[in-house]
């Protein structure tokens, strides 16, 4: 068992009592897979779930529409989903989810999602290669998604915009071969193909789209939610101790990779979970996960006002209906408020 030391607001560390679900819950999780979902594999390793009368089932599903369409249907209980139209237009069409923490977001120094240009691209300052891909393919997950509006933003501020690169739609697997071959001149890359494109000698990092994201060392940009089904988040201690436990496994994320408490070990847990070399985790860009569970507004609601500017919405939703932060503000206030920075 790792210790968990890491620093609390007042600096007072904070007993934690596990909220107790029924016996022997089980819950579904889904998610596309990868390094992010980092703070439930050390909430399973080390036992919080399992504290909290919980059994998680992890289900891999390969897009959002996927696991918005599982949670919808019963097929899910949690997921993380990436900020796309259809977790808003979810409300209006009636399915009932609830946005209630953090599962992957990008403040400075924490980001798993980067800019990178292939291997042999013309050198020169970021200006300069920026202005350099100009018509040429650059690729992203999905046109119809956060990414989209980020890379917006991120050549808005070189006086560009996303006509004036040809997007491509590629799974992120497919990235490192794309660059490798040339077929693409650049991508937006998630962890861990970002750090094997990189140590491959495929690309190279151009960009951590942290300003982009608008994310700051105290509150990251959430570009992936954790998002409840409504017959969930009505189970109130079910869905109260997964908050808990996986709040905990979070913060032992970033104790590790923050604070360099424990990192060996839980670089080791890492590797063994996700099934890496623990070089790849150990040199590669770590995620941002919230240890305090918070989700930015400000974020979904420029999302929100990307898809609508796109077409992919026909008009905006009030946040309140999707979002609710009480799991994570009650866990905060079991655990103690994390701090960051």
């Amino acid at each position: 068992m790792i210790h968990r030391r890491h620093v609390l607001a007042g600096g007072a560390a904070a007993v934690v009592l596990p909220m107790r679900a029924r016996a022997d819950a089980v819950v579904r999780f889904g998610s596309v897979g990868g390094l992010t979902d980092a703070g439930l594999y050390l909430a399973e390793d080390q036992g919080y779930f399992a504290k909290s009368g919980l059994s998680v089932k992890m289900l891999r599903m390969p897009s959002a529409p996927a696991l918005l369409t599982a949670l919808a249907t019963g097929q899910l209980d949690v997921a993380g989903i990436s900020v796309t139209p259809g977790l808003f237009s979810a409300i209006t069409q009636g399915v009932q989810i609830r946005i209630v923490g953090d599962k992957q977001s990008v403040r400075p120094g924490f980001s798993a999602t980067r800019l990178v240009v292939r291997a042999g691209f013309p050198a020169g300052t970021e200006a300069q290669q920026v202005a350099a891909l100009k018509g040429k393919p650059v690729a992203i997950s999905s046109k119809a998604a956060s990414v989209a509006m980020v890379l917006r933003n991120y050549l808005a501020g070189f006086g560009m915009n996303l006509a004036d690169v040809h997007v491509v739609e590629l799974p992120y697997p497919s990235m490192v071969p794309a660059l490798g071959s040339g077929a693409v001149e650049a991508a937006i890359v998630l962890e861990p193909f970002l750090s094997q494109a990189i140590q491959m000698g495929i690309a190279q990092p151009l960009n951590d789209l942290a300003a982009a994201s608008g994310g700051t060392a105290t509150e990251g940009s959430t570009s992936v939610p954790l998002v409840y089904s409504e017959v969930f988040a009505r189970d109130q201690s079910t869905a109260q101790g997964f908050m808990d436990a996986y709040l905990q496994g979070v913060r032992l994320y970033n104790d590790a990779f923050l604070r360099g408490i424990d990192k060996d070990k839980i670089i080791g847990i890492l590797a063994t979970k996700v099934k890496l070399d623990e070089a790849i985790i150990r040199n590669g860009f770590p995620a941002g996960l919230d240890p305090n569970g918070k989700v930015s507004l400000a974020f979904l609601e420029q999302c929100q006002d990307f898809f609508i500017q796109q077409h992919y919405l026909q008009a905006p939703i009030d946040l309140k209906l999707l979002v609710d932060p009480s799991f994570a503000a009650a866990s905060v206030t079991r655990l103690g408020k994390y701090t960051l920075g």
